[in-house]
């Protein structure tokens, strides 16, 4: 993505001056090129893709972008649209796909063929036909329109098949392809693409990759890294004072409009002398809201706030909000119509199912989109190079908690599991971590790590359940850290309620997942008798200016407070940390999200990667250690330098920014 900010030269710099500078540089790097590169031949190996033709070139020592671009007869920003092409060039060995033009044939001679894109408004410019000659020609244009998929007729194939393919009528088939009476095996028609139903779309791929010789080699054409990307590791708080520029920005919620347009309901509760059932169309209540939606309203309602403070600082931003529902098809409809193609960032989708549907397409025209919500994929962010996962997944929670043991080297460990045998790969891959990180941590001790399996059913009700009680594998002479592996409600209450009952007897305390903070069915004191360490992906100091900032503001846009489960936090944070990151630091954050750390509501982001192809995943979580005192520590990813605090100001008078002294992290 393209960083908007324009170029400034300085103010006593003629004009002449400024063009040569632009132009100057690139003169001598085609001159450096032409006189280092080695001959580049046309490549024998060839695929089909979307209905399009592609040499796959494998890049020589000495060749460049360059010179394989003359060699082919296409322009550099071709062959950089269709491959990852990294910011140093492209590397011996790396496969280039480059799309067929008129110069060459598979025999690197000469061939006719289209030499001009025909204009938006007018139709495929088509070879002359002579008198009794079809003009349906027998190989694929050379200079393909992008408007156009070419489909070779297949034996017995009918236009009416053709048609129906692609699902479109005969009468569009026959106007897009002028003389054609009947198709013969081998031609090539013109498919508008316009024309191609979405589902169509997805029959079509799946056809082209038939198409593809068998004899074809496949061969991965992302670009290959050799050195380690480097993150930056916050340390300052980012201030900022002014903003310039503009950002686009597309917001993907599931907002159900249309359930919640239904404002009656049948009433049945009623019954006749007779017992049967009176029927009554009821108004429901004014304030009602559909219950899927109310997540995703209130993290709008946070993205409308913080985009008022990006505003106020003086950007612009356009905001495109559209409602998703809970299917694909309305993904489908938006990146079929074009509307996300010049967006800056996208905000969504919410569901895994619509995650894989933007993906491809994000990463092809290189716009990165924030997944807003916890998925339960921990995977979800391979081969997806501009995904931005926010909310960690298990694994990295699994990673935070077994860290968290380090700290307590000597302590008896006690693994806590409930699937029988550790079947559950969850189960199973957090054991493994554990046992890692104590052998690491405390290689001298020889007490390892304890399993016991628990289901919380009495012992007469459980067949798996041992005989002995859990007092067995608790040791009264050394602190006892019970790593909790479930989230299960019905064990997680009871192993809590038996932890208790040992709690005057033994030095206890609790390591679990952040899904068991705030069950209904635990006592409250349970965690702060028991020590309770979990991890969590947000925290809100409701003590702090900002905060407070954000409520004032919340309650005099929306007339309500936000509460603290509510997805307006979020949604703020998400918003003003990735909006105001592309307009700080354009692409260099988007490679980096390190480099922008401003203050934020509840989150803490620590976005990394394991590699390119994949994508960002939120490593910056909270510890959230529950003390006997009944207080609650909290252990931030970046402490940050210590601020000195100063009078509390009035925070509506002021836009939200970070970059208020007042709004620092105490």
């Amino acid at each position: 993505m393209m960083n908007r900010n324009k170029v400034k030269f300085p103010v006593r710099t003629p004009a002449v001056l400024v063009v040569l500078m632009i132009l100057l540089p690139s003169q001598y790097a085609l001159n450096a090129q032409e006189a280092t590169t080695v001959p580049v031949e046309i490549s024998k190996q060839k695929i089909v893709a979307d209905g399009k033709i592609y040499y796959m070139h494998q890049v020589m020592k000495g060749q460049t972008l360059y010179s394989i671009s003359k060699a082919y007869f296409v322009t550099v920003d071709q062959i950089t649209r269709e491959n990852q092409i990294a910011d140093n060039g492209i590397k011996e060995g790396q496969m280039l796909r480059i799309p067929v033009t008129a110069a060459q044939s598979p025999t690197g001679e000469s061939v006719p063929g289209w030499q001009e894109r025909p204009h938006e408004n007018q139709p495929a410019a088509r070879p002359p036909a002579t008198s009794g000659q079809r003009t349906q020609t027998p190989v694929p244009p050379a200079v393909q329109d992008e408007r156009y998929i070419y489909h070779r007729v297949r034996r017995d194939e009918t236009l009416a098949s053709i048609a129906n393919e692609y699902g479109m009528s005969v009468r569009d088939l026959k106007k897009h392809n002028k003389g054609l009476l009947f198709p013969h095996e081998g031609d090539y028609l013109l498919i508008p693409r316009r024309k191609i139903t979405v589902d169509q779309t997805e029959w079509r791929l799946a056809l082209e990759t038939d198409t593809i010789p068998a004899d074809t080699v496949m061969v991965d054409t992302s670009a290959v890294y050799e050195e380690a990307e480097i993150f930056t590791v916050p340390v300052e708080r980012t201030e900022v004072t002014r903003l310039h520029g503009s950002v686009k920005v597309a917001v993907l919620l599931p907002f159900f409009l249309k359930e919640n347009s239904i404002r009656t309901y049948i009433d049945s509760t009623r019954r006749d002398a007779q017992g049967n059932k009176i029927y009554r169309e009821m108004n429901k209540p004014e304030t009602f809201v559909y219950e899927g939606s109310l997540p995703f309203l209130e993290a709008y309602e946070g993205i409308l706030i913080a985009v008022d403070s990006l505003r106020s600082l003086g950007l612009s931003v356009e905001l495109d909000v559209y409602d998703t529902g809970a299917d694909t098809v309305q993904i489908k409809r938006l990146l079929w119509s074009g509307m996300l193609s010049d967006v800056d960032l996208i905000i969504g989708p919410v569901f895994s199912r619509n995650v894989e549907q933007i993906a491809p397409w994000a990463s092809e025209n290189n716009i990165p989109f924030v997944s807003p919500v916890p998925l339960r994929d921990m995977n979800i962010t391979r081969n997806k190079p501009t995904m931005y996962r926010v909310f960690p997944s298990e694994g990295v929670t699994q990673d935070v908690m077994v860290e968290e043991l380090r700290s307590h080297r000597g302590s008896n460990i006690v693994f806590l599991y409930a699937d029988t045998a550790m079947y559950n790969p969850s189960t199973a891959s957090l054991w493994e971590k554990v046992r890692g990180v104590v052998a690491e941590a405390a290689p001298d001790d020889t007490v390892q790590p304890v399993p016991y399996y628990f289901t919380g059913l009495p012992a007469r009700r459980d067949s798996y359940s041992d005989i002995t009680s859990m007092e067995t594998v608790l040791d009264p002479g050394r602190e006892n850290i019970i790593v909790l592996a479930s989230t299960s409600t019905a064990v997680v209450s009871s192993a809590l309620s038996t932890l208790h009952s040992f709690a005057r007897k033994y030095d206890i305390k609790v390591i679990g997942f952040p899904d068991i903070r705030g069950l209904e069915t635990v006592d409250l004191r349970y965690y702060y008798d028991l020590e309770l360490i979990i991890p969590a992906e947000c925290y809100i100091d409701f003590d702090s200016p900002a905060t407070r900032s954000f409520s004032v503001s919340y309650r005099r846009k929306f007339k309500t407070e936000p509460v603290a489960e509510s997805f307006a936090w979020r949604g703020f944070d998400l918003a003003w940390y990735f909006i105001g990151g592309i307009a700080t630091g354009g692409r260099r954050f988007l490679m980096d999200p390190g480099t922008f750390n401003p203050q934020l509501l509840c989150l803490e982001p620590d976005l990394r990667r394991e590699s390119r192809l994949n994508g960002y995943e939120n490593y910056g979580l909270f510890i959230l250690h529950y003390r006997k005192d009944m207080s609650i520590e909290i252990k931030r990813p970046w402490p940050g330098p210590p601020v000195e605090e100063e009078p509390y100001q009035d925070p509506v008078t002021l836009p939200y920014p970070d970059s208020l002294r007042h709004n620092q992290v105490r």
